[in-house]
C-alpha cells in the first residue's frame, strides 16, 4: 500500500536513516556537522529516529558528502557490510522473514513509511524478478549516490539471506555511468546498464523461495503487526488522481501502455468517470502524462550523458522539434540550454562545499 505525497508537500524520510551518512563521514575523519549544517541536519538528527526530515535535504547532503570526502563512489562504498537494522523495523522485518520473497514483499510494503516520494516495487517477467527503486519527486536532483546506496543496501540485505556469493542477473541505474566502474563490478558482480528509466535489480524468480539465515521467524509477525499499526496511522485516503499518478510511475512514456482506456479498466471505472474524477481534482490524464515526461526529461538532461536526440526518442517524442517545444514550455529554454544551465549550477554548488576538517 504505497503512500503518495501531494505535489506541493515535501516528501520525508525517517531521521534514523541519516546515521549511516554520519558514520561514513566520521570513518573518514570528518566532522559531520561541518557539512550537515548546510542541509538543516546534524550529528544529533538520528537521536529522534522516527522524526520526519525532508528527503530533498537528505539526498542533497548525501550528494554533497561524496564531494566533501573526495569519494566518487561514496553511496556504493558506505552500503558495504551495512546492517539491515539501519532501516529500523523495516530492516528487522527483512531479516526475520521466512523466505527472501516474503522479505522483499515486506520491505516494499512498508518502505514508504521510512521514505516517501519514491517508487519501490517488484514485478515478474517470466523467470526473472525485477526490483525497482526510484525517487519520483522531480525536485530531487542530483541523486546518483542515493540510487547506488539504495540498490547496494538491498543487495547486501539479500546476501544476508541468500549468502555472500549471491549476485543479481543485471543492475540498472537511471544516471550516467561513472568514469570508473571497477567498484561497481566488484560489488554487484553482474552486468551494469546506465541511463535507464529506473534503478533496478534483476534476479531469478526461484531465489524468492530461499529460506536464508535461520533467524527466528516469529519476530516477523510481531514486527509486521507493529508496522501495520504505523501504516494505519500514516496512510491517507488515496484519490483517483493519486492512483493514476502511481500507475504512471510504473510505465515509460514511450512504451504505449499507459493510456486512458487501460487505466480506467485497471481502476474499475469508465473512461468518462475517470475524466470527471480527474477534472474534479483540478487535473487531467494528459497533465499526469506530461508531468511524468517532464520529470524524466529533467533526470536525463541533468543526470545522464544521453544526447538530446536520444532523450527525445526514449521519451516517445516524434522528433527533436516536438521535444524542444515541450522543453521551452516547461523550462523556458531549449533542452541543450537547460542542460548547460543545470550543469553550471551543479559545478557552482560543488565549489561551495567546505574542505573536510578533523
Amino acid at each position: 500500500m504505497p503512500k503518495t505525497t501531494p505535489p506541493d508537500e515535501e516528501p520525508k524520510i525517517w531521521a534514523m536513516v541519516t546515521q549511516s551518512l554520519i558514520d561514513a563521514l566520521k570513518a573518514r575523519g570528518c566532522a559531520p556537522d561541518a557539512l550537515l549544517d548546510r542541509f538543516g541536519l546534524s550529528e544529533t538528527t538520528p537521536l529522534d529516529p522516527y522524526r520526519d526530515i525532508p528527503l530533498r535535504q537528505y539526498v542533497a547532503a548525501f550528494e554533497a558528502a561524496a564531494a566533501y570526502v573526495g569519494d566518487s563512489h561514496f553511496g556504493l562504498s558506505i552500503a558495504r557490510n551495512l546492517s539491515p537494522l539501519t532501516l529500523g523495523p523495516v530492516g528487522l522485518l527483512f531479516t526475520s522473514a521466512p523466505t527472501l520473497g516474503a522479505a522483499l514483499t515486506g520491505f516494499i510494503d512498508y518502505n514508504w513509511l521510512v521514505q516517501q516520494g519514491t517508487s519501490c516495487r517488484m514485478t515478474r517477467d517470466g523467470d526473472t524478478c525485477v526490483f525497482r527503486y526510484r525517487i519520483e519527486d522531480k525536485r530531487i536532483f542530483p541523486r546518483r549516490h542515493d540510487a547506488e546506496f539504495s540498490l547496494a543496501i538491498v543487495v547486501e540485505m539479500m546476501r544476508s539471506r541468500a549468502g555472500a556469493a549471491w549476485r543479481p542477473l543485471e543492475v540498472h541505474f537511471e544516471h550516467a555511468a561513472p568514469a570508473n566502474l571497477q567498484p561497481h563490478n566488484a560489488f554487484f558482480k553482474a552486468p551494469l546498464y546506465f541511463n535507464q528509466p529506473a534503478n533496478e535489480l534483476m534476479f531469478p524468480v526461484k531465489d524468492l523461495a530461499l529460506s536464508g539465515n535461520g533467524g527466528d521467524h516469529r519476530v516477523y509477525g510481531i514486527v509486521e503487526h507493529y508496522l501495520g499499526m504505523l501504516r494505519e496511522r500514516a496512510v491517507p485516503a488515496r484519490s483517483v488522481e493519486d492512483k493514476v499518478r502511481r500507475m504512471a510511475s510504473d510505465h515509460f512514456p514511450g512504451d504505449g501502455c499507459f493510456n486512458m482506456t487501460s487505466t480506467a479498466q485497471s481502476l474499475g471505472l469508465s473512461t468518462s468517470t475517470l475524466q470527471r474524477a480527474l477534472r474534479k481534482s483540478g487535473g487531467s490524464f494528459s497533465t499526469i502524462k506530461q508531468d511524468k515526461r517532464r520529470a524524466l526529461t529533467e533526470n536525463y538532461l541533468v543526470d545522464s550523458d544521453l544526447s538530446i536526440t536520444e532523450i527525445a526518442h526514449v521519451l516517445g517524442y516524434a522528433d527533436g522539434a516536438c521535444f524542444t517545444r515541450a522543453c521551452r514550455r516547461w523550462f523556458g529554454m531549449t533542452p541543450s540550454m537547460y542542460r548547460k544551465q543545470q550543469q553550471a549550477a551543479r559545478r557552482s554548488s560543488d565549489a561551495t562545499i567546505p574542505t573536510p576538517t578533523t
